[in-house]
């Protein structure tokens, strides 16, 4: 248990909207709260459990969440393939922070969960106090493999969500990068919890989703929040979609991470922090 004496392991749960909702939270562990919460958005097939190592150190000045996606960790599934899009996830995202209370916060989205935090941004940037993108870009990136997905998401619609993770975990094992091998065990635990979480609809229809998704480049001038863009040195598939965001969002700052791929919070943690730390005093500095 984090020392904050929250089990993070457990999830609150509330309806937002036409679904339950999942999330893990911690209050502010400093004695003065140094901005708004930070709210933590997960990518596909990811969950809220890819923060919780480090939510206790970002709680020192702040309120931190972590929801699960519709579909994925604890949070509904629908069994409508209809009820997964980007759209419903932006809208599941301001329920939640209606229902939290929460008027304005500093907003992390990782990987598809970046592409969701930049529409949530678009559609309701009073809602934004500050953005941090985390290995992620404006639109899908070419090297994503389209077809070897759709054949992964027709192996889950006909054989299931747990034969689909045997089977990458076989091929993962295989061809594991250096960076991933240190990980340890500790990877196909994370896998295996990401896998089977999901249903085979979810699974396909949030995948279709994203390959579907439109590119944002066009829209990225309207962004007026200040912005970090975070993304692992290794991380090749987001490497050009960072520099895209930095390059077209007003201000935006871009840190590249050593020693990290495509999860450099598990990755290389404390210069992962830093980075955070570091945007959110600059922003609290600036702020008028």
């Amino acid at each position: 248990m984090p020392a904050s004496g929250v089990d993070q392991s457990l999830p609150q749960r509330a309806e937002i909207g036409e679904l339950e909702l999942a999330w893990s939270e911690l209050p502010c562990r400093g004695e003065v709260e140094e901005g708004p919460p930070l709210v933590l958005v997960h990518g596909f097939t990811g969950h809220r459990d890819d923060f919780i190592g480090v939510m206790p150190e970002l709680a020192r000045g702040r309120r931190v969440i972590a929801p699960d996606l519709r579909g994925h960790g604890d949070s509904d599934s629908p069994a409508e393939a209809s009820a997964y899009s980007f759209d419903h996830l932006v809208r599941d995202l301001l329920g939640l922070l209606d229902h939290l209370g929460i008027e304005r916060c500093d907003l992390l989205g990782h990987s598809m969960g970046g592409m969701v935090t930049l529409r949530f941004a678009l559609a309701h940037p009073e809602r934004i106090r500050s953005l941090i993108f985390l290995c992620t870009g404006p639109e899908v990136p070419p090297s994503l493999d389209r077809a070897g997905f759709e054949k992964a998401a027709e192996i889950a619609a006909q054989r299931g969500m747990e034969s689909l993770q045997e089977i990458t975990e076989k091929r993962g094992r295989a061809q594991l990068s250096p960076i991933q091998a240190a990980w340890g065990e500790r990877l196909w635990m994370h896998r295996r919890r990401r896998f089977s979480s999901m249903t085979s609809t979810s699974y396909g229809a949030l995948g279709a989703a994203l390959f579907a998704s439109e590119s944002l480049v066009h829209r990225l001038h309207d962004i007026e929040a200040p912005t970090l863009v975070l993304v692992g040195e290794a991380d090749t598939d987001w490497l050009p979609g960072s520099e895209v965001l930095a390059r077209h969002i007003p201000g935006a700052r871009r840190v590249v991470l050593s020693a990290s791929e495509h999860h450099p919070h598990q990755e290389n943690r404390e210069a992962w922090l830093d980075a955070i730390g570091s945007h959110l005093d600059r922003v609290r500095s600036e702020a008028p």
